[in-house]
């Protein structure tokens, strides 16, 4: 697995093959435990992703009462040393609104992502100065400091690297209300939508816009993004959704999941086509 992955995600991925493999060898909680040499709560948390194993020796001794070939053992355990530490994230979690965490180590892991952005600028696309003001534009209402403003800004343009260097596969549809509310000043748009326009060109990277007029479909209720893995990671798509008060609500139940994949393709049909997004980003910069 690729050695940018988060470590949380690492432990989440490491967790569910567990647990499949518990369930394969007919295994109880308490007697993969027993097996393991350790608590049966530890054998939980492992699962759960939360945590790991103290001493690696115990998830040997557990690969082998289920059975795997030698290179599968040797496979898990390497990702049990890979999600050993902290990821980047963490010395701001502090200021991560509730459940960015797992989102963020989704997103770390993830090989492809589709995103309906209302009312913003999507966070991979934005600027340091549009992400600033947003951010600091809310510090009154969210009682918030300097401090986290800053952070905040920092997690936000670090996250940018999934698409400008690792090459995670991002489809954006955007509202155009998305892209004219306006942020700080009409130089800080305009910055933006050059932003937007160079993006739109990464060969990994498809951005749509649904034009003010176009009497289409509009998701309510708020953003959410749909994350799909690589085969080799064995997770089904999630998706994630914004909650009114900005904290993070994940969902993973198939029936969940293909309802949002059937509202994208229906918001995909309304906007316009991915070619047209630079002219239309042009013509708003000349109107901004």
């Amino acid at each position: 697995m690729a050695a940018n992955v988060g470590k949380t995600f690492l432990r989440i991925v490491l967790g569910q093959e567990l647990t499949r493999l518990r369930d394969q060898a007919g295994l109880t909680l308490a007697q993969a435990a027993k097996e393991a040499g350790c608590a049966t709560s530890t054998v939980h948390n492992v699962e759960n992703g939360t945590t790991g194993f103290r001493r690696i020796e115990q998830l040997a001794v557990l690969l082998s009462a289920y059975k795997l070939s030698k290179a599968d053992q040797a496979m898990l355990m390497d990702w049990h040393r890979q999600a050993k530490g902290e990821d980047w994230w963490t010395t701001s979690a502090t200021i991560l609104p509730s459940g960015m965490n797992l989102y963020l180590a989704l997103e770390s892991g993830a090989e492809a992502a589709k995103w309906w952005q209302p009312g913003v600028v999507n966070g991979l696309f934005q600027t340091r100065d549009y992400a600033h003001t947003l951010i600091a534009t809310a510090k009154a209402a969210n009682d918030t400091t300097d401090e986290f403003v800053e952070s905040a800004v920092d997690v936000r343009l670090k996250r940018q690297s999934r698409i400008t260097e690792e090459g995670m596969y991002l489809t954006c549809i955007m509202d155009e209300a998305a892209l004219t509310n306006m942020v700080g000043s009409s130089q800080i748009m305009r910055d933006q939508y050059d932003r937007i326009a160079e993006l739109s060109e990464l060969p990994n990277v498809s951005i749509q816009i649904i034009p003010m007029r176009a009497p289409t479909y509009r998701a309510t209720g708020g953003d959410f993004g749909i994350f799909s893995f690589a085969p080799a990671q064995r997770l089904d798509p999630v998706v994630t959704c914004s909650t009114v008060d900005a904290a993070m609500r994940v969902a993973s139940k198939e029936r969940q999941t293909k309802q949002f994949l059937r509202r994208f393709e229906v918001l995909a049909q309304g906007a316009l086509p991915a070619y047209e997004t630079r002219n239309f980003l042009h013509a708003l910069s000349r109107e901004v």
